[in-house]
């Protein structure tokens, strides 16, 4: 407990000095409801059945805010971390990869979820937009997206084999998952062929679960999404503390 205890420590300060982990995490969010919300307000539209732009969009903001953490930021900076040979002194103590992840994704977590409730802050705070169901589950929610995303982001850092590689495979899936998840274009304009596909991201089920339940739709109904992200917090944590590399492949 104590080394994860100065690890967490230690990662904290860390990230808080990198301009681009927090940026994305902490900052982005709030920035991108703030500008949205000043361009389109949050007037009650007849399109909207009576709610305005936020009032149905600031859930899925939330939700890409995990997802650019998960795909892009943790793959990216952990990959660059045992390219630089960060990682690789950190192999001469006796630190296992297990206490190392569990410290770095404490931080990443808290970081995360400070920056999606920013982004809940700004939108209810600043333009009036409220929760029809508890924004107490919503919270939850948010809490196992991030964990789940988090986790996903750490799988892919242990399979990939350079920064290069990280950035240009984390820049497809985003896009394309952020373009078929309805957080940047409404499912409704999609085919009936490509909403079944959608159905089969993560990412789609965790808009699914945060606009449910941010609707007042109870948990039952959102049990599809809670599966999923369950299962795949849990294969991605094995995958991630199994497959964990201090060393760049083919080092000896």
């Amino acid at each position: 407990m104590r080394a994860y205890r100065q690890l967490v420590t230690t990662q904290l300060k860390i990230t808080l000095r990198d301009p681009a982990d927090l940026f994305f995490a902490l900052i982005f969010g709030p920035m991108l409801v703030l500008a949205l919300g000043v361009i389109f307000g949050n007037k009650p539209l007849p399109e909207f059945h009576g709610l305005g732009y936020l009032d149905g969009a600031l859930a899925p903001f939330a939700a890409m805010v995990v997802a650019i953490v998960g795909l892009m930021s943790v793959p990216i900076d952990i990959v660059t971390q045992r390219e630089s040979g960060t990682l690789r002194r950190l192999r001469a103590t006796p630190l296992s990869p297990r206490v190392y992840i569990a410290a770095d994704v404490t931080v990443r977590f808290i970081i995360t979820f400070v920056g999606t409730m920013l982004a809940f802050a700004v939108g209810m705070i600043g333009f009036g937009v409220r929760p029809i169901g508890n924004f107490g589950w919503v919270g939850l929610a948010a809490c196992l997206g991030c964990a789940a995303f988090l986790a996903l982001g750490y799988a892919l850092a242990s399979i990939y084999p350079t920064q290069g590689v990280a950035m240009a495979v984390g820049n497809i899936l985003l896009i394309v998952l952020l373009m078929m998840s309805g957080a940047m274009v409404p499912r409704a304009v999609f085919s009936p062929t490509t909403q079944h596909i959608s159905d089969f991201s993560p990412l789609t089920q965790f808009v699914t679960l945060l606009r449910g339940l941010w609707n007042g739709e109870p948990w039952g109904s959102l049990w599809v999404p809670v599966v999923v992200l369950g299962v795949m917090l849990v294969v991605c944590t094995a995958v991630a503390t199994r497959l964990f590399r201090w060393e760049p492949a083919g080092t000896p």
